[in-house]
C-alpha cells in the first residue's frame, strides 16, 4: 500500500532557487572549462616569446574593492529585509545597484588600458592569446554580473514598492546569493590572472 507523506517544509526549496543554484554550477563549470584553457596554453619556459606577459590593470584591482564593498552593501540589506527595516533595505539595494553600475564601468576602463598598450582581443600575432584570454575571462565575468545587476534593478524596484521584507523574501535572498557568488567568483578570477600571467 502506498503511503503519501506531508513534505517536509525544512527541506523545501523554491523552484527559483533551485534553478539560480543550477545556475551557479553551470556558471562555475564555464568558468573552471576557460582556466583550464588558459592553463594548458600557458607556455613554459621555453616557449615564452609566444606569450606576453603584462600587468594587469589597475581598474581590475580597483572593481575587486568595489566588489567587496558591495558584498557587504547586498548583506546588510539582506539582513534588514529579515527585520523588516524596510528603509534602510531600500537604501542598501539602491547602493549596492549603483556599486554593480561601477564595477562595471572599471572594468570597460580596464580594458581601454590594455588597449592602450596594444593588448587587443585580436593579436598581431595569432600565437600570442595571453591577452585574448584576459578578455574572454573578464568579458563572460560582466556578462554574469549584469545579471546580477538586472536581479539587483528589479529587487530595488521591490523595495520601493515595499514589497521586500520578512514575509516576502525569495528575491531579496535570490540576489543576495547571486551576488555574493558574482563577487567571490570575481576575486577568484582576479587572482588567478595575476598570479598565472
Amino acid at each position: 500500500m502506498n503511503k503519501k507523506y506531508p513534505k517536509d517544509p525544512a527541506f523545501a526549496v523554491a523552484p527559483s532557487k533551485f534553478n539560480m543554484w543550477l545556475f551557479m554550477l553551470a556558471s562555475s563549470m564555464l568558468f573552471a572549462a576557460v582556466v583550464s584553457a588558459f592553463i594548458v596554453h600557458h607556455p613554459d619556459a621555453e616557449k615564452k616569446d609566444a606569450w606576453t606577459a603584462f600587468d594587469l590593470p589597475i581598474y581590475f584591482l580597483y572593481s575587486m574593492f568595489v566588489v567587496v564593498a558591495s558584498s557587504i552593501t547586498i548583506y546588510y540589506a539582506f539582513k534588514m529585509a529579515k527585520k523588516d527595516e524596510i528603509s534602510a533595505n531600500k537604501w542598501l539595494n539602491g547602493i549596492t545597484l549603483l556599486l554593480g553600475i561601477l564595477f562595471c564601468i572599471s572594468q570597460y576602463m580596464g580594458w581601454n588600458q590594455l588597449v592602450t598598450l596594444g593588448l587587443t582581443f585580436v593579436n598581431s600575432r595569432p600565437e600570442d592569446i595571453s591577452a585574448s584570454y584576459v578578455y574572454v575571462i573578464t568579458a563572460l565575468h560582466v556578462v554574469h554580473v549584469l545579471g546580477g545587476i538586472v536581479l539587483l534593478s528589479i529587487c530595488w524596484i521591490q523595495s520601493l514598492r515595499l514589497n521586500v521584507h520578512k514575509k516576502n523574501l525569495t528575491l531579496m535572498s535570490i540576489t543576495h546569493t547571486y551576488w555574493h557568488f558574482v563577487g567571490l567568483l570575481w576575486i577568484l578570477l582576479y587572482l588567478f590572472l595575476y598570479f598565472a600571467k
